[in-house]
């Protein structure tokens, strides 16, 4: 288990770091050099100056796909979303809930307090995910989409699950978000990866599937209520 963990940690690396793919290797070499330039700004911690060169790079040839998954990943990151870390703590932290048994306490322990900044720039991130089409996403990149909104599907839970403990209601705007992002999950392109974050994500989406109610609304209380 431990092997095939950390197999999927080197996976989102190749993506977030060295996502070159045959059509970028063909290209000019100042091309290269800008996305090249990107990534080592990333791995740096420079995020604002890699979004500026991918953005530039993206401008120029948006069927650039490596670059524009290094965007997504640039804008994850700068809402505190690094998911090489995130996947690393998760393989190694034994202090962490189990993640198909207690998915909530996991995830709250694994990422970021929510907050609206962090939620918009996961939109912004999975967003541009969407932009590449299904037939050029490579296996790396379709890891990178499947983490993306499963992440922001937990923070979302994460975000309602608050609301309730502090006595207030669940609007329908946050209800129907929720469930989009669901069916954005279950759309997504199976990259047939399994790791801890992955079981959280199946968790919560069979969870609330199969909680009953007779509206979403309901079936989202049910499924939380014991967790307040």
């Amino acid at each position: 288990m431990k092997k095939r963990n950390f197999i999927f940690v080197i996976s989102l690396l190749t993506v977030a770091t060295l996502s070159c793919g045959g059509n970028v290797l063909a290209t000019l070499s100042t091309k290269k050099s800008l996305q090249e330039q990107a990534i080592n700004d990333m791995q740096n911690g420079n995020y604002a100056d890699a979004q500026t060169k991918l953005l530039t790079l993206i401008a120029n040839d948006p069927s650039n796909y490596s670059a524009v998954s290094l965007l997504a990943s640039c804008y994850a990151a700068i809402g505190g979303i690094k998911l090489y870390d995130i996947l690393i703590k998760a393989a190694t932290d034994k202090s962490l809930s189990n993640p198909s048994s207690n998915p909530i306490n996991f995830s709250a322990a694994l990422l970021p307090t929510p907050s609206a900044f962090i939620f918009s720039q996961l939109v912004l991130a999975t967003n541009t995910m969407a932009t590449i089409p299904s037939a050029n996403l490579t296996s790396d990149m379709s890891f990178l989409q499947q983490m993306l909104l499963g992440i922001y599907l937990l923070l979302q839970m994460q975000d309602l699950l608050n609301t309730l403990r502090a006595g207030g209601t669940l609007t329908n705007a946050q209800i129907a978000l929720l469930f989009s992002t669901i069916a954005n999950v279950n759309g997504a392109s199976n990259s047939g990866s399994s790791n801890q974050l992955t079981q959280a994500i199946t968790s919560v989406t069979s969870g609330i599937t199969n909680s009953a109610g007779g509206t979403q609304a309901q079936q989202v209380a049910n499924f939380l209520t014991p967790l307040i």
